[in-house]
């Protein structure tokens, strides 16, 4: 008999939060009711000792991948799942039980392909910083396309035969789940429910974070080509309405913003594409509104900002250097 659900875990060298994670996606299940896929990816073998507890624990298999590649990892994982539902969660990031149980249940009553939650953000301590939620819409594209995506994998629940020929894409170094997800909807059409339910949790730190060693400006520019690849995928195909067209603007304003003043230029031109593709999109934050720029191009209040934004960047870095080199 197949499992409710399979939970497939990406790890490479990080023990330290590997067993957590195993054990928030068995805690709460019924025998049976769950497989958890640990894929050990590349040369590291400090895994062996974090699943010690588990060798003997049928629901618990390991298969070994050879590369270092999470994403290679993941399509092991969607091979050999069998659960009717499927879920990815990160080796340093963990299930909240009582509601991912409540997010099978939801998946199962509601017939949705997805199901969405919320998740609580901690920082190095542990100490909640932020809970996220998911946008404030009923359309699935429509969410993943806005800038206030919630793509972090763990909060998120599939069901396994609407994924159809769907793969992490192996050649994708940053933001994968954001690829993954826009993916998602630009294969095909998704029911997708959401919930308010605290599904799982992300934690900060800086062990094995591939993303901390790519520059912000770089992972923005990333977003912002998958954002205009799903926004022509879905023109190409009839679905992209105004309501994921607006959604997509502000996606990418939202990234256009974020970074403007560490290349000016280049985020200009992207601004000036933006403003092509929706005339009337803004950035979805609350300084566009104010009554003194309401009536403003937004590429003009990012030029206005620059100087300030520019000097505060720049003063924040030389800060951290001294703090670095007074305590050396």
């Amino acid at each position: 008999m197949n499992p409710l659900v399979s939970v497939v875990i990406p790890t490479a060298n990080r023990s330290t939060y590997l067993a957590r994670a195993v054990e928030s996606a068995l805690a709460g299940m019924g025998t049976g009711d769950v497989e958890v896929l640990v894929i050990p990816n590349g040369t590291d073998e400090s895994w062996r000792q974090a699943l010690r507890p588990y060798q003997d624990l049928p629901a618990v298999r390991v298969i070994r991948v050879t590369q270092a590649n999470a994403n290679v990892a993941r399509n092991a994982g969607l091979a050999e799942a069998r659960g009717e539902l499927i879920r990815f969660l990160d080796d340093d990031d963990y299930l909240i039980p009582e509601g991912a149980r409540k997010q099978y249940e939801l998946i199962q009553a509601s017939g949705a392909d997805v199901v969405s939650g919320t998740i609580k953000l901690l920082d190095a301590h542990g100490q909640c910083f932020e809970i996220w939620k998911q946008p404030d819409v009923d359309d699935f594209c429509t969410a993943m396309l806005g800038p206030r995506r919630r793509c972090i994998p763990v909060a998120h629940v599939y069901r396994r035969s609407s994924l159809g020929q769907a793969r992490w894409n192996p050649d994708t170094p940053v933001r994968q789940d954001v690829e993954w997800l826009l993916d998602l909807c630009a294969m095909s059409e998704r029911r997708w429910k959401k919930t308010d339910d605290v599904v799982g949790v992300w934690q900060h730190h800086w062990k094995g974070r591939i993303s901390s060693s790519v520059p912000f400006g770089d992972i923005r520019k990333h977003n912002v080509q998958m954002l205009w690849r799903t926004s022509e995928i879905l023109s190409s195909t009839g679905r992209l309405n105004d309501e994921r067209r607006r959604a997509a603007a502000e996606g990418l304003w939202g990234c256009v913003h974020s970074v403007f003043f560490l290349e000016p230029r280049y985020w200009s031109q992207v601004a000036r594409r933006i403003r092509r593709f929706d005339a009337t999109a803004r950035p979805a934050l609350a300084i566009y509104d104010f009554p003194l720029l309401r009536s403003l191009d937004p590429l003009l209040i990012q030029w206005i900002m620059f100087p300030k934004r520019w000097l505060f960047h720049h003063t924040r870095l030389l800060l951290r250097k001294w703090r670095l080199w007074h305590h050396w």
